[in-house]
């Protein structure tokens, strides 16, 4: 899973420098392994990363949405309707739960 998910991230621009790369790489991790966690993020998925991490939930959730932001800047568009098999239309930002559950369910039925 893990270099998986380090070559969708290094296809998308994203690399290790940014703080949000390990959240979101856990989060990922989090909801391949039980997809209702998404149904309330917050307390099921950001809220444990943060206090392991030693960070507020406003700044674990700022990182994330900067590792979304640079996504969406190097051609997001394109890996997320390949990551969603063609599914996805959007033309505004995905919130980054959106976002962590299209990476999680194409990592999990990869």
């Amino acid at each position: 899973m893990k270099e998986s998910l380090d070559s969708l991230l290094h296809q998308a621009g994203v690399s290790r420098c940014y703080i949000g790369y390990s959240f979101f790489a856990e989060a990922v991790s989090m909801a391949m392994e039980d997809p209702s966690l998404l149904t309330g993020i917050q307390k099921n998925i950001y809220l444990p990363i943060a206090k392991q991490h030693g960070v507020s939930l406003f700044q674990l959730e700022k990182d994330i949405r900067t590792v979304r932001d640079v996504i969406m800047r190097n051609d997001g568009q394109e890996l997320l309707k390949k990551l969603n098999g063609g599914g996805f239309c959007q033309k505004s930002q995905p919130y980054p739960k959106e976002l962590i559950a299209i990476f999680a369910n194409y990592l999990r039925e990869a």
